[in-house]
């Protein structure tokens, strides 16, 4: 049992890391996006998805291990929750299991904050791309040629240029 026990708190160890590494690579994104810098972008993107991949292959592994636990312990695995466990167990792996908990469940907490702020930055990006695109669509307008038998044919599109100088 303390060997399971070891290897568990030692994966979740190790799990707190990664999500570590990730919130440093969120925030490294944001940054990217308020300097629009899309080397930037691409590089945080390029970081983060081997770290979720290790985190995905490490959560399916703690999945298991508290399932193991959790039948050694006559519980369910649904039942035994990270909280639960700590108050079943004794001193050493009882506050070493707390203190991963609570790093994780701040990190998780952080991590949503940050993503959401990168939605927000990604999102009103977005809105001024679209903003652009339609006042240029606005600015090029077809003009209509008339027919002697009354019909308008649009032919090409021509419009205004802006410039760039103020």
């Amino acid at each position: 049992m303390n060997a399971l026990l070891d290897k568990f708190i030692g994966l979740l160890e190790s799990e707190t890391g990664l999500y570590q590494a990730l919130l440093s690579v969120l925030k490294k994104e944001k940054n990217a996006v308020v300097a629009s810098n899309l080397k930037a972008l691409k590089e945080a993107g390029k970081e983060k998805e081997p770290l979720l991949r290790k985190i995905r292959i490490l959560e399916e592994q703690r999945m298991h291990m508290l399932k193991r636990l959790a039948d050694f312990l006559g519980y369910s695995s649904q039942d035994l929750t990270l909280t639960k466990l700590s108050q079943l167990l004794e001193e050493p792996y009882a506050i070493r299991l707390k203190v991963c908990c609570l790093s994780l469940l701040e990190l998780t907490q952080n991590i949503k904050k940050v993503n959401h702020s990168n939605k927000a930055l990604l999102m009103h990006s977005l809105d001024i791309v679209r903003g652009s695109l339609i006042l240029l669509d606005n600015i090029i307008t077809t003009t209509p040629v008339y027919y002697r038998t009354g019909e308008i044919q649009n032919k090409d599109r021509c419009g205004k240029l802006l410039s760039g100088k103020i």
